[in-house]
């Protein structure tokens, strides 16, 4: 029996390592490999010539019995593993357990050769029992995730079951065996100094349960084939019908897994909560003018959603009856991938604009914009088709999504619609949709008695050198013919007070170090004049800029770095007038280009060619910087006097 059973698993070995290995090839998901260390105990089951069990737990003499000397037993086993790709692991076990049992109307001899006693063997040898075998095991084992062999890899299913079978040893102390029916000793129990040793194979399977990332709680059940008749004292008599050559044993466990790997790139997660991207259209209402649907699509994406080597690619598309249009798409990037339209902050989320202009057709007006999150682990290339993400790595997606109903509703003449109010720091601009031949204003603090500004042709405004305060909005079309359409409101603007900054640190191009010069001098000492009078500051907020030619891939970073150079700079104040930073909070913000004050600077200086170097630099689209670089060549002035003004960062008290 036992030779059958061990041809068989030599068999099923040689026939699971090839199909193991294929089955990983064929997947293309990223695999997860992790070590791992478990703890399991539960109870061990006796197999041997004395015990109640043949090859099959609980079942004895066609009936299935678990009798007192079973519930006696115990296993328990720790085990240090690593999983090697999605199928195959490996592990070392070791643990130790008990064995005892008894067996009825057997003639059994001694391991030593030890003949039965006569008398016993006259009367009718009728029972005996031994308590306890004890024992030590090791073993190395390979583990097959059969799950994922058959039904595909993946690391977050709930249930896997995995077969193992290994080898090692035992190291065993056999107990005492006696009779049940008077507790006569026939055997006596070994002692420690008589441990014996033996080869073993453990063959088994364990049902998985995946709590989280890090553990999981298994069951196992392990039978194994010991190389030694020796574990009950008992070995096989000439011409008796002992069946159990060398002795078995088997154990049920519970256990817990703990496995230590790097935390991989959760895009399964991201694409199960896709829903929580909103993806919404500016104007609400799109509406064909001039032959063309122009509008933004707006991305909202959460904080603590966008993992860091994660890349989500988004096609908005019109589809209607008949057909479908693809506008372009738009790829969003985590902190450690490079390349995108859009690099997402795992901790802040963000928003996101992408404008599209497409030509009218008038299958548009009862059409669906929709959008399907498509997202795959960053590998060192970007994917801008979400065909060609199909074709070479893998992905999981977030399902479609409904950005817009689609349906385009021309604009009617002399009305107004979609009125939109943006404020900086003096400045509210107004804009608006419509057609009429010219509109009116309103910007106040109540209602229109009176129009601010009349005649306006386009269909935007801008009202400058506002005073701080609340103004409400309203539009009116003026249609001719002496017809006046009605006031329509906006939302209102809020003007708020500009802040000044206490000081201002002064950067060379592209450094983030806060060089000794006189200005910053006097700056930080501005700074440590305060702290020392004792003003009642309770932080400091500092918002790092960069000038604009370097592009804001590369300024992002660099105004953030400044921000914060200028933040160990306050520290370093504080400890020369005895103050605990703790005390304090600190806030250091990188905005990147500061463009608005480039314009500024330039159009208040004395170049004689300003209007020019305006012009040509807001006409050159995503080659501005590339133009600064040009015109520093033929104006030095800007690199002398502009520039350097806006390498900065500006220091607000709280």
């Amino acid at each position: 029996m036992k030779k059958n059973l061990t041809k068989l698993m030599l068999v099923a070995l040689v026939a699971i390592l090839p199909l193991s290995i294929f089955a990983q090839k064929k997947q293309t998901k990223p695999v997860e490999r992790y070590f791992y260390i478990s703890a399991e105990g539960g109870l061990s089951v006796n197999h041997t010539d004395l015990a109640n069990y043949g090859g099959v737990a609980f079942y004895q003499d066609g009936n299935f019995v678990i009798d007192n000397y079973f519930l006696k037993n115990y296993d328990g086993k720790v085990s240090l593993g690593y999983q090697l790709g999605k199928v195959i692991g490996i592990n070392a076990k070791f643990g130790t357990a008990t064995l005892a049992g008894e067996k009825h109307g057997q003639y059994l001899t001694g391991v030593n050769g030890n003949p039965i006693p006569t008398e016993l063997a006259d009367k009718g040898f009728q029972d005996a029992k031994f308590d306890k075998t004890t024992f030590m095991e090791g073993n190395l084992n390979l583990t097959f995730n059969f799950t994922n062999l058959f039904f595909g890899y993946n690391p977050r299913r709930v249930f896997n079951f995995i077969p193992h079978v290994g080898v090692g040893g035992i190291g065993f102390v056999a107990g005492e065996v006696s009779k049940t029916t008077d507790g006569t000793v026939l055997y006596a129990a070994k002692t420690k100094a008589d441990r014996e040793w033996a080869l073993t194979v453990p063959v088994g399977a364990e049902i998985n349960f995946n709590i989280s990332r890090m553990l999981d709680f298994f069951i196992d059940y392990t039978y194994t084939w010991a190389g030694s008749d020796g574990l009950d004292q008992v070995k096989k008599a000439p011409n008796d019908d002992i069946q159990v050559i060398n002795d078995m044993y088997s154990s049920i466990n519970a256990g817990l897994r703990l496995k230590f790997n790097k935390k991989p790139c959760d895009i399964e997660g991201m694409a199960a909560r896709a829903n929580e991207i909103s993806m919404r259209t500016d104007p609400e209402q799109l509406e064909e003018k001039d032959g063309k649907v122009c509008f933004d699509v707006i991305f909202t994406i959460p904080a603590k959603y966008f993992e860091k080597e994660a890349v989500m690619n988004i096609t908005p598309t019109f589809t209607y009856n008949g057909g479908q249009l693809e506008l372009e798409p738009v790829t969003f990037v985590g902190e450690k991938a490079k390349g995108g339209d859009f690099q997402v902050n795992y901790k802040n989320g963000g928003e996101f604009t992408k404008h599209y202009c497409v030509d009218y057709i008038p299958e548009l007006e009862s059409a669906k914009l929709m959008g399907n999150p498509m997202f795959y682990v960053y590998d060192g290339t970007i994917y801008p088709t979400q065909e060609e993400i199909v074709k070479n790595t893998y992905f999981t997606q977030g399902g479609d999504r409904l950005i817009n109903q689609g349906v385009l509703v021309p604009v009617v003449k002399c009305e107004v619609s979609n009125i939109r109010t943006s404020a900086t720091e003096n400045t509210i601009t107004v804009s608006w949709n419509g057609n009429a031949e010219s509109y009116d204003i309103y910007c106040g603090e109540g209602t229109p008695a009176a129009a601010t500004v009349t005649g306006v042709k386009e269909t935007t405004y801008t009202f400058t050198d506002v005073e701080p305060g609340t103004y409400n909005i309203y539009v009116k079309a003026n249609c001719g013919n002496g017809n006046v359409g009605e006031w329509q409101q906006g939302n209102a603007a809020n003007i708020q007070a500009k802040r000044e900054p206490i000081a201002i640190i002064y950067f060379d191009y592209m450094k983030s170090e806060v060089k000794s010069t006189k200005m910053n001098k006097a700056a930080l000492k501005t700074i440590a004049e305060k702290l020392a009078a004792g003003e009642a500051i309770t932080g400091f907020e500092v918002e790092g800029w960069a000038s604009p030619e370097n592009g804001d891939g590369n300024n992002n970073k660099l105004s953030t770095d400044r921000a914060n150079a200028v933040v160990k700079a306050i520290k370093d104040q504080m400890k020369k007038v005895k103050l605990n930073e703790k005390d304090f909070t600190f806030d250091a913000t990188g905005f990147g280009s500061d463009w608005a004050l480039f314009t500024e600077l330039v159009q208040n200086s004395n170049l004689k060619d300003k209007d020019q170097i305006l012009r040509v630099i807001n006409n050159a689209g995503s080659n501005k910087e590339q133009e600064i670089q040009n015109m520093k060549k033929v104006y030095p002035e800007l690199e002398k006097d502009i520039l350097p003004l806006i390498r900065r960062a500006e220091i607000y008290v709280k």
